[in-house]
């Protein structure tokens, strides 16, 4: 009996033997971890917070997802804005960006393929992404007449702009070791419509609807596609505008 189990063990150990066992590599751990979040630094800057994720697909092809939050405040490149809006045959704006405060949220989808021999999360890349997003706008018009005589000046419009938009970017991804990861999107754009709706509800006099009137012709010579209506109630602007942005950033990644 004894000889029997000692020749089964003896056999058991023969075959072990003829097998090639597999390693563990640190790449090979890598590649098990299919999925990544990252969080967009450059935002910040301007106060708005931005978070991804991203999980490979298949090869060198990775999907994923980007949202951006930033809560309602002042408007960033104020002097890029104020020329978009202002009308270049008049020597003063009736649109002042100083009075204007806004809210974001974005969602966009995205595809990515990495273009290295390390496959996906490492090397250079293509990205192509769809973005939907809602703007919140509060801007405040000044009666000057009524500033004058010592009564509130503000008439405030309120409103939101909801766009959808689509573009491509490019960067380079870099392992900083174990899980980390410092993705740096180096330039890209996209570019779509949106639809604008404004409305202020208050009782408008005679003049300061003749003021008015000019201040919202001012925003359709700029936007072409855009209709107002401006009565003793108050004012309403709706219509399509179009809509872009710029994607850059640096981001910092965590695999798993």
């Amino acid at each position: 009996m004894k000889k029997g189990v000692v020749l089964l063990v003896f056999l058991f150990c023969f075959t072990l033997q003829g097998q090639e066992v597999p390693q563990i590599t640190t790449d090979s751990l890598r590649e098990a971890k299919k999925n990544m979040f990252k969080t967009n630094l450059v935002p910040l800057l301007w106060g708005t917070g931005s978070l991804s994720y991203e999980r490979k697909a298949i090869g060198r092809l990775v999907v994923g997802a980007t949202v951006n939050y930033r809560p309602e405040s002042e408007v960033p490149f104020k002097k890029t804005l104020q020329k978009i809006v202002e009308n270049e045959d008049k020597e003063e704006a009736t649109f002042n960006v100083d009075q204007l405060k806004y809210s974001n949220f974005s969602l966009a989808p995205e595809i990515k393929i990495y273009l290295g021999k390390k496959g996906a999360f490492n090397g250079f890349y293509v990205a192509a992404f769809v973005k939907t997003e809602k703007t919140k706008l509060d801007y405040s018009y000044q009666f000057d007449e009524l500033l004058l005589v010592g009564e509130d000046p503000n008439f405030p419009i309120k409103g939101e702009v909801k766009a959808l938009s689509g573009g491509l970017y490019f960067g380079v991804q870099w392992s900083l070791g174990k899980n980390l990861y410092l993705d740096w999107q180096i330039i890209g754009g996209n570019y779509g419509s949106g639809t604008i709706n404004l409305t202020a509800h208050r009782h408008l006099t005679e003049d300061e609807q003749m003021e008015l009137q000019e201040f919202a012709q001012d925003l359709k010579d700029s936007f072409k596609n855009l209709d107002y209506e401006i009565n003793d109630n108050g004012i309403k602007v709706k219509g399509k505008i179009p809509w872009a942005g710029l994607r850059t950033g640096l981001s910092i990644g965590y695999r798993f």
